[in-house]
């Protein structure tokens, strides 16, 4: 699989963020493109990096002690914030069952230099960073949050929020003081990466099953909020029927000068 580097220049909190959605870890075969987005960010060498959720694609994924050494080896150079998305309330492939692997979750909150944030902020020097877990009802329902951010910003401070989806980040924002939203979940709008030129920042289809959705991927604003959304490591995840497609896409590692 190709990896692609996608860059954003703000030049508003002076740090470099490297923005990593959609994992998706399964088992232990994953961990060579990992270590390949790994060496990437070496290369980059990023002041955070920010992970908005879909760290796994089913709750019990296999081998997890292959992803949580993954993780540390990430982390022990960088400090990396990670929030919760929808694939990590899955139990099996058939999505019918749900609920979080806590001991998994354990593990990675014990890693050095890894946050994981669920309803919760962290001051890293002169940023707040705000993690915010949608919730597997959210996903199953009508998309839209009911979660006050106000109380978890900082005044005369650096906010930037992860939110795993950004279908109701309108409502989600509010009139809030946030300067920077990262997000995932929509995969791209699952559109190959030589059809990517023409959709711009649209898709073919949501993970809802919407055709076109408007935005699927890039950059938005939202009064004075930059909302990035990437596409991801995984485009086509494990439990989708066609992954066997997963070549026709790219990962993408998104660089915020920001």
């Amino acid at each position: 699989m190709k990896i692609i580097n996608k860059y954003y220049n703000l030049n508003k909190i002076n740090k470099k963020i490297v923005l990593i959605s959609d994992l998706h870890y399964y088992d232990k075969n994953d961990i060579k493109l990992f270590d390949r987005v790994l060496n990437r960010i070496y290369s980059i060498n990023p002041d955070y990096i920010c992970i908005p959720g879909d760290i796994t694609d089913i709750s019990n994924a296999y081998d997890e002690d292959y992803f949580i050494d993954w993780l540390k080896r990430l982390s022990s150079k960088y400090k990396t914030i990670i929030t919760l998305g929808n694939h990590e309330y899955y139990i099996d492939k058939s999505k019918r069952n749900f609920g979080l692997n806590i001991k998994l979750l354990k593990k990675i909150e014990n890693i050095y230099n890894v946050y994981l944030l669920r309803q919760d902020s962290i001051m890293l020097d002169n940023i707040n960073f705000i993690g915010l877990d949608l919730g597997i009802d959210y996903y199953f329902n009508e998309n839209k949050c009911e979660i006050d951010i106000n109380k978890y910003i900082k005044k005369d401070y650096n906010n930037v929020l992860l939110c795993h989806s950004p279908v109701d980040i309108n409502n989600i924002l509010g009139k809030c003081d946030i300067d920077l939203v990262l997000c995932g979940h929509m995969h791209g709008g699952v559109v190959p990466r030589i059809l990517r030129p023409l959709f711009k920042t649209k898709g073919i289809i949501s993970p809802t099953k919407k055709l076109f959705p408007k935005y699927a991927y890039g950059l938005k604003k939202v009064n004075n909020t930059s909302v990035i959304t990437s596409s991801g490591i995984r485009i086509i995840s494990h439990v989708n029927k066609f992954y066997f497609l997963k070549d026709l896409f790219s990962a993408e590692i998104v660089i915020i000068d920001a």
